[in-house]
């Protein structure tokens, strides 16, 4: 990676690379429900997993499918978070 360039990280609903930056961060939390939590600083501990904003990739992350690849581990309906598919009007 050059010195300039931003991390890069897959989205597992779509499988491209994108900047990290461009995605939300969601981590795993057994602990809590759902256990599925955004990670809107990108600073909690734990296994991270990336997902583009945009409706598809929501809608597509629906199953629990992305995220039981991404952490490793069986995840049910009620581990998911809520996820706005909504666009979303600025001001």
């Amino acid at each position: 990676m050059n010195a300039g360039s931003a991390p890069q990280r897959t989205c597992i609903a779509c499988r491209q690379t994108a900047d990290r930056d461009e995605l939300m961060r969601f981590v795993h939390r057994p602990d809590e429900r759902p256990a599925i939590v955004p990670d809107v600083s990108k600073t909690l501990p734990g296994r991270g997993a990336w997902m583009h904003p945009d409706a598809k990739c929501l809608e597509k992350a629906r199953t629990s499918a992305p995220f039981a690849r991404a952490f490793r581990t069986k995840i049910t309906a009620s581990d998911l978070p809520e996820l706005d598919t909504e666009p979303r009007q600025n001001g």
